[in-house]
């Protein structure tokens, strides 16, 4: 058979299979549920098919966090292509399962081409993408939108990588540049960083090879050139989303870094890389065991890299791999420990989870198993007529399966699956004998067909996929909505109710914890009815939004030394709180109570509207100054954040006359705001939705500052007398970084077009020559 008919076999296996793991949401008129897939991923896909069909723009939204930049987040996906195609072309629901499915299969081509480039056979290559793609540390992800797109594309930055490295070219600068956007416009940073680190981390067995050393001597030039070239293309290219996510990011909560969120054994580690639980968990509530490859046959294999001859990359990729496991361990490694603690490695404080160097080390680990398939069929070719003589080798064999058979003993529990240890001894026994019998060629495909034979019995099964009913407008919404104008209101989640996505992914209750998640109207569930809230589930809420969480918590449990009117969920406009038990703070009364879920919709009736009038004020000049005021019993008044220098109006003791000021809003939409503006003297006007850099203000056309007022809202000075006054939010990093990127892809264009012209050129020349 040739390569490209054992190609195409292979790609219709995994073609196959991945139908075959996603025919309940294709076939059966079911959908995932578990994890962040209804909380996260579906309603950032909704908003994102409505925008493409002529809804709300993702550049400012107040459905999130009281006013948030959702573009910039990145998270949704937006600048994706394969986002835009899918959520353009077919129902949220639909398009979002089958957005999963087609994430597998680019990943999975991804590391077929991969292993390719790096001169492995088709059925090694096919083993490497089956092991990857079917990995439980990948298919975990995928109840997440964002790190399912951004994972799609991470086998294909390496493989680009590799061609770089063979032709270091403008071509192959210009395809590593587009991988790496890719990586980016999906959404999810911490993947890119750590692809980033497997490719440098590869690079450092360059100088310890001799045929390393030769490519540096012989390319250096070139390699440096093309690799600053596909830096600046990079960086061109996805300037559309990296400079609103580095806005973004400079005023989040994350703008000084983050602590860690987990923290694991290194059994549990091991324990991931070896075997598949029953069950996956997006939140590890099973910490005795982080999802890694999860096959005990692709690491047994991966292991023997050491006993073959490599090329200096492959020793790269065997490095990177050990550092990224030891990364992916978190503070179970004591050289993660020295590498976070001593600022060694830049970003690494950016990120609260480490598990993303592990699902990137997963691709190496994959591959390395890919080579010594490879090895073992050339190897068992070349020396089967001597191999029952050769001692060496009996020992070595002596020693690899007493190695490993210490390993499983001390990491093999009660509910561990035998298929693993059946096959991986299958696996075994087979290589013998077909190395005995002079058939070692066939060691790649036997190697593919026990790996599938794994995945057919191990993981095809591991999600619950609920009916897509679940997901309609929860009936404890559809009945507030017939009493109260829910668009107009803002609502804040205080049930545990949306802990069910820290689940495992089939607990018998799943669907039932769904709908109550769903009734609590949290995370980003809210999106898909278009009510406004001060929750998200996001990586990069407001430094502002983040200092208020305590505050929220207190007032909402009646905590607080504050009286209605004057606690921040009343001036931020915070009327409905989802709770698990009716709550007694002053102000609260129970608005709608559903008995079949058991969740409680508490009304706050102080709390204020979108627009206040204020002739009072508070200067203060920080955040947490701020904060500490909106804790403070106080008259009414607005507080305002200055900047030194800002020249504000005189400061008065007298009581606030929000009678004063009178306003009619003429248009509401979340970027827009048109106001008529009535003062009988001088103050301010406040809309209740937060400040970020791109908002702008004018009174009867006139330009006038915006400035922060009561920590998480904006507010302009009002002069006595009557105006119009506008409220207009446009994002100058988006607007540049569209124009640097479009400027960009034609640049790539142009060299692509130039480098196909030369090299159609060069063979006519040469066919001219011959």
């Amino acid at each position: 058979m040739t390569n490209n008919k054992k190609s195409l076999l292979v790609f219709c296996v995994l073609l196959l299979l991945t139908l075959v793991f996603w025919w309940p949401t294709l076939f059966e008129g079911k959908s995932l549920i578990h994890g962040d897939s209804i909380i996260h991923g579906l309603p950032l896909f909704d908003f994102h098919s409505r925008f493409l069909h002529g809804g709300e723009t993702p550049l400012w939204t107040n459905k999130v966090y009281g006013g948030h930049p959702l573009f910039a987040e990145g998270q949704g996906g937006f600048a994706n292509p394969l986002n835009i195609l899918l959520a353009w072309l077919l129902p949220p629901v639909i398009g979002v399962n089958i957005f999963h499915l087609v994430c597998m299969l680019i990943a999975a081509a991804g590391v077929f081409v991969l292993c390719r480039l790096l001169g492995r056979g088709a059925w090694s290559a096919g083993f490497a993408a089956l092991a990857l793609v079917f990995s439980t540390a990948w298919l975990q992800e995928q109840n997440n939108l964002t790190i399912s797109g951004t994972l799609a594309w991470a086998p294909w930055a390496l493989a680009a990588t590799e061609a770089w490295l063979r032709k270091p070219l403008a071509r192959q600068a210009v395809l590593l540049a587009a991988a790496a956007t890719m990586m980016i416009l999906a959404g999810y940073p911490q993947l890119v960083h750590a692809t980033a680190l497997y490719a440098v981390f590869s690079l450092f067995a360059m100088p310890f090879s001799e045929d390393g050393r030769k490519l540096w001597r012989a390319q250096r030039l070139q390699l440096a050139t093309t690799a600053a070239l596909a830096a600046l293309l990079f960086l061109g290219l996805a300037a559309v989303q990296l400079l609103p996510l580095l806005e973004l990011a400079s005023l989040s909560h994350r703008s000084a870094g983050v602590g860690l969120f987990f923290e694991f054994s290194p059994m549990a580690v091991l324990r991931g890389l070896l075997y598949t639980p029953t069950q996956l968990a997006l939140a590890r509530d099973r910490l005795d065991q982080i999802p890694g490859i999860g096959s005990l046959l692709v690491c047994m294999l991966a292991s023997l890299f050491p006993l073959f001859k490599s090329s200096w990359r492959e020793k790269g990729f065997l490095l990177a791999v050990l550092i990224l496991i030891q990364l992916g361990a978190g503070k179970a490694s004591p050289l993660f420990l020295m590498l976070y603690d001593w600022h060694l490695v830049p970003g690494l404080h950016f990120f609260r989870t480490t598990q993303s160097y592990l699902e990137i080390a997963c691709i190496g680990i994959a591959v390395l198993a890919a080579f010594v398939i490879d090895g073992l069929s050339s190897q068992g070719r070349a020396s089967a007529a001597g191999w029952r003589r050769h001692k060496r080798l009996w020992l070595a064999a002596i020693f690899y399966i007493v190695a490993w058979g210490i390993l499983i003993a001390i990491s093999v529990e009660a509910a561990t699956p035998w298929q693993h240890l059946a096959i991986a001894a299958l696996a075994l026994i087979a290589a013998v004998i077909l190395v005995a019998s002079g058939k070692a060629r066939h060691i790649p495909l036997l190697m593919f067909a026990l790996l599938l034979l794994e995945c057919c019995a191990l993981r095809l099964h591991l999600f619950h996929f609920g009916d897509v009913s679940l997901l309609r407008r929860p009936a404890t919404l559809q009945a507030l909505a017939q009493r109260y104008p829910i668009q107009d209101t803002k609502f804040i989640n205080h049930s545990l109710a949306v802990a069910y996505a820290m689940r495992n992914s089939r607990v018998p209750d799943l669907d039932a914890n769904a709908e109550r998640a769903l009734a609590s109207n949290a995370a980003l569930s809210n999106m898909r009815w278009d009510t406004p809230s001060e929750d998200g589930a996001l990586a990069l809420p407001l430094r502002a939004r983040a200092l208020l969480i305590p505050v929220f918590e207190d007032e909402m449990e009646g905590r607080t030394k504050t009286g209605p009117g004057q606690r921040a969920i009343d001036l931020l406009g915070v009327r409905f709180i989802s709770a698990d038990r009716q709550l007694t703070a002053p102000g609260f009364q129970v608005a709608m109570y559903d008995q079949q879920q058991n969740m409680w919709i508490m009304e706050n009736t102080a709390a204020q509207p979108l627009f206040q009038s204020f002739t009072r004020y508070r200067p203060v000049s920080s955040d947490d100054e701020a904060l500490q005021l909106l804790q403070t019993p106080r008259q009414p008044e607005l507080i305002i954040e200055v900047a030194k220098g800002q020249t504000l109006p005189p400061l008065s003791d007298a009581d606030n006359k929000a009678d004063a000021i009178r306003f009619k809003v003429l248009t509401k939409q979340p970027t827009f705001y048109a106001v008529d503006v009535d003062a009988a003297e001088a103050g301010w006007l406040f809309l209740a939705d937060a400040n970020y850099p791109g908002w702008r203000a004018t009174i009867d056309g006139q330009a006038t500052h915006v400035f922060s007022g009561q920590l998480l809202g904006k507010a302009v000075m009002v002069p006595a007398g009557r105006h119009k006054l506008e409220f207009r939010f446009s994002s100058s990093t988006f607007r540049y970084g569209l124009w640097l990127s479009l400027l960009t892809l034609l640049i790539s264009a142009g060299l692509l077009v130039r480098s196909f012209l030369l090299q159609r050129r060069r063979h006519r020349f040469d066919a001219i020559a011959r």
